[in-house]
C-alpha cells in the first residue's frame, strides 16, 4: 500500500470538515468551496510529471504545434483536408495557441485546462446539490486522479457538458447546443449527451426504470454496441492515451467474463438509491427527474458495454459521474436518522476507495505518492 502525498490528504481533510458542517450544521458560504477549487487547480494544474497520461499529453502538445490553423478550422466543420488531425479541433487549437503564440511551457497548458475544468466542476456542483463538499469528497478518489490529473481532455469536456445542464433546465436549446459543440471540440464523448435535452423530459417511473435496467442486463452478453461500428469506438479510443488510462485501472479477466467487481458493486449501490428514494426525491428535490434520467442512462449503458473495459469505463463514466450526485442528494429528503446512515455510508465508501486506490498500486503508477509527487511551485 502506498500513501498519497500530503497535498491530497489536506484537500480531503478540508472537504471532510466542511462536509460535516453542511450536513449537520448551517449552509457553508460558497467562498470556501471556491477556495477548495483554487487549491485543486494548483495541485492538478502545476503537477510535474505526475499522472500516467502526463507523457501522452506532452506528445499531443507538440503534435498540435505542427498543424495549420486552416486545417483546425476545417476540422471544426467536420471537413477533411490533406492535413490529418487525429485529435478534436478545439483541444488542438488551444495547444497550438499556447505553444505557438505564447511559447508556453507544457505545464502552463495543464494549468489552463485545470482552471477551466475545475471552474465548470465547481459551478455544476453548486447548481445540482446542497452538499457540494460531501459530493466532491465522495468523488475525489479516483475521480480527481483519473480526471483532473489524468484524462484531462475528457474530464474538461465532461464538466463542460455537466455545467450545461443548466440550459436544459432553462430550456435554452441553442445555449445547450453551443456547449455540445464546444465540448465535443475537446472530446467527442459530448455528442452522447446531445439527446439528453429531450430525454430528461420523458416520463419515467420505477416500473420503466426496472424494465430498462433488466433489459440492459439481458443484452449485456450480446455486445449490441458493435452495431454502431466505429462511431462509439472513435469516442473512446485514444491510441496515445489508452496505456496511461489502463495505469489507473485493474480490470481482471474474471470480472470481464461475468464476475462481480467494484464497478458492479457501485452500479448496485446507485440502483438502490435510485429506487429507494425515488418517490421522496420526486416530491422534494428540484430537477431530480433530470438527474434520474442521467442515472438510468448510465446504468443501462454500463451493462450494455460491460464486456468492453474501455467503453464501460470511459463512455459510461461520463454519465455515471453525474448520476452519483443522487447519493448525497438523498440526504435532503430523508429523516435525520436515515440522513446520518447515508452520510456514514458515504464516508465508508471514501475510506474504501482510498484503500483500494492504494492497494492496486495506482498511487505509485500515477506518481501521486508522498515520495514521487512533484509540483512546479509547491515545495
Amino acid at each position: 500500500m502506498s500513501l498519497l502525498h500530503p497535498y491530497y490528504i489536506i484537500a480531503m481533510v478540508y472537504m471532510l470538515i466542511f462536509s460535516i458542517q453542511e450536513v449537520y450544521g448551517n449552509k457553508v458560504d460558497r467562498k470556501w468551496f471556491w477556495f477548495l477549487g483554487v487549491y485543486l487547480v494548483i495541485i492538478a494544474g502545476l503537477r510535474d510529471n505526475v499522472g500516467p497520461d502526463y507523457g501522452s499529453y506532452w506528445s499531443i502538445y507538440f503534435y498540435s504545434s505542427t498543424k495549420e490553423y486552416w486545417s483546425i478550422f476545417m476540422k471544426a466543420l467536420h471537413i477533411e483536408t490533406s492535413e490529418s488531425i487525429d485529435i478534436e479541433w478545439l483541444y488542438v487549437l488551444i495547444n497550438k495557441i499556447m505553444i505557438g503564440v505564447f511559447n508556453a511551457p507544457y505545464y502552463m497548458l495543464l494549468l489552463l485546462i485545470a482552471i477551466l475544468a475545475i471552474f465548470f466542476k465547481v459551478r455544476y456542483t453548486e447548481d445540482n446539490t446542497f452538499y457540494p463538499f460531501t459530493f466532491t469528497l465522495f468523488m475525489f478518489i479516483p475521480g480527481f486522479f483519473v480526471g483532473e490529473s489524468g484524462q484531462i481532455r475528457q474530464n474538461l469536456a465532461t464538466f463542460m457538458i455537466y455545467f450545461a445542464i443548466k440550459y436544459i433546465k432553462e430550456r435554452k436549446l441553442w445555449h445547450y447546443l453551443f456547449f455540445v459543440f464546444i465540448g465535443s471540440g475537446i472530446h467527442n464523448v459530448c455528442y452522447l449527451f446531445l439527446p439528453m435535452y429531450w430525454l430528461v423530459r420523458m416520463p419515467m417511473n420505477k416500473t420503466i426504470m426496472l424494465i430498462l435496467i433488466i433489459g440492459s442486463i439481458i443484452l449485456s452478453p450480446f455486445e449490441v454496441y458493435r452495431f454502431f461500428g466505429d462511431f462509439l469506438g472513435n469516442m473512446a479510443s485514444d491510441s496515445e492515451l489508452i496505456g496511461g488510462f489502463n495505469g489507473y485501472m485493474d480490470e481482471t479477466a474474471e470480472r470481464l467474463n461475468g464476475g462481480f467487481g467494484i464497478p458492479e458493486a457501485m452500479m448496485a449501490i446507485l440502483t438502490f438509491f435510485l429506487f429507494a428514494f425515488d418517490t421522496k426525491m420526486v416530491q422534494k428535490y428540484p430537477y431530480y427527474e433530470y438527474h434520474r434520467m442521467y442515472a438510468v442512462v448510465g446504468i443501462c449503458m454500463y451493462f450494455i458495454f460491460r464486456s468492453n473495459p474501455v467503453f464501460s469505463s470511459r463512455l459510461v463514466g461520463a454519465f455515471v459521474g453525474f448520476a452519483y450526485i443522487l447519493i448525497p442528494n438523498a440526504m435532503y429528503v430523508t429523516s435525520k436518522m436515515t440522513k446520518s446512515l447515508i452520510y456514514s455510508f458515504i464516508l465508508a465508501l471514501v475510506v474504501f476507495n482510498f484503500i483500494v486506490f492504494s492497494t492496486f498500486n495506482n498511487i505509485k503508477a500515477g506518481r501521486f505518492s508522498i515520495d514521487l509527487y512533484k509540483n512546479h511551485i509547491l515545495p
